[in-house]
């Protein structure tokens, strides 16, 4: 345990905070690509918050001696942090009237819905590999909030008929540099509002999960017909159960399609995997039972979206590489470590890096980017 917890305090700190707050203007990866740091100082701190609990809990159990099995007759054993937290936990249950069990259901109708509700700090606002919150003489990173509200209806669990699930949302992102970025208006810090209705449906014969849906933007920084523009998509999501005899890959595949202003589209394939450490012999240890990372990789392929939008080309419109999207999340189950009953909903808190890595700079807001930063979210 002393060992892991020194290679993943090192882990941590090297990937959130040392190639950050190196301030360098630009770091060779390779012969043809360079990365740059732009107002690196803001960085760490937004960017790796969900991994800080993570790293402390492993250097408490690299520090604090763990209970040893072979305790010399006559000799007490000195209790552990592990030990205290367990005895803590053991005696509040006693003390606390029983929970619901795990198979509780929302009564009545309310079963049929699933509300959610997420809060995000993230160091610069990427979106396809373009970087919407960076402009010259930036300095430090002025901070991006963004907030998300969804709600969806199981129309099987309504009708009695297997329908699929019926989803709307929305979605803002707030800027405060957006007086100053090269995509503002000067007006207020308000940069985008995302409206989203969708349909999705399970085929376990093939088996795939199809989603269909349509997506409004508004961009209040702008004015007349430029303030909004309007996608549909298409997303399959592809079971491996059925290959693998669990989950591994969960590959996915969307195009997206935009029918107002742009008139391009933009393809996305995916894969991902959560790694729960309870699945790792860590069932039992408080907080980090409650723990689990799920690093990620998603392609872009831009299909003439750059071009149209005003970030690539003047004349180029074919289909291409557009940008590969690294991801690393640790989310941490917040219903396990504070003993939340499921009739609560439930309650998560996630940090997370990513690096998008493009494969064109045709306009500076389209390059190799670092950006991270923490999600708190509740679902019922």
């Amino acid at each position: 345990m002393r060992g892991f917890g020194t290679l993943v305090a090192i882990v941590c700190f090297v990937s959130g905070w040392f190639p950050i707050c190196m301030k360098l203007k630009g770091m060779e990866l390779r012969s043809d690509m360079k990365v740059e740091f732009r107002g690196a100082c803001w960085f760490g701190p937004v960017a790796a918050p969900g991994l800080v609990a993570v790293l402390a809990i492993v250097l408490l159990s690299d520090v604090v001696p763990v209970a040893s099995a072979g305790t010399p007759a006559g000799q007490t054993a000195q209790p552990t942090w592990l030990s205290v937290v367990e005895e803590g936990t053991r005696q509040a249950s006693r003390e606390l009237p029983e929970s619901k069990p795990v198979g509780w259901e929302k009564p009545g109708i309310l079963k049929a819905f699933t509300f959610g509700i997420d809060y995000t700090l993230v160091s610069d606002y990427v979106w396809r590999g373009i970087n919407l919150s960076e402009y010259a003489g930036e300095g430090r990173e002025k901070l991006n909030h963004q907030v998300g509200v969804s709600i969806s209806a199981d129309l099987e669990k309504l009708t009695g008929l297997p329908v699929g699930t019926l989803g709307a949302s929305f979605w803002f992102e707030w800027y405060a540099g957006q007086n100053d970025a090269a995509f503002g208006g000067g007006r207020h810090h308000l940069q985008e509002v995302d409206y989203t209705l969708y349909w999705a449906h399970e085929i376990p014969a093939v088996p795939l999960d199809v989603e269909i849906g349509w997506i409004a933007y508004q961009f209040p920084f702008l004015e007349g017909d430029a303030q909004w523009t309007h996608e549909v998509y298409l997303t399959l999501n592809f079971d491996d159960t059925a290959i693998f005899g669990e989950a591994v890959l969960n590959p996915y595949v969307s195009y997206y399609l935009d029918v107002d202003d742009v008139r391009a589209g933009w393809i996305e394939i995916g894969i991902g995997h959560e790694f729960a450490l309870s699945d790792f012999g860590l069932d039992k240890a408080p907080i980090l039972k409650d723990l689990s990372f799920t690093p990620s990789l998603v392609l872009g392929i831009d299909h003439r979206y750059y071009d149209k939008a005003g970030f690539g080309s003047a004349n180029a419109t074919g289909t291409r590489l557009a940008n590969l999207l690294y991801g690393l999340e640790a989310t941490l189950d917040l219903n396990g470590v504070f003993g939340i009953p499921p009739r609560y909903g439930s309650l998560s808190l996630t940090g997370f890096l990513n690096f998008s890595q493009s494969f064109h700079d045709d306009n500076a807001a389209v390059q190799d980017e670092f950006f991270g930063g923490v999600k708190v979210g509740y679902e019922w």
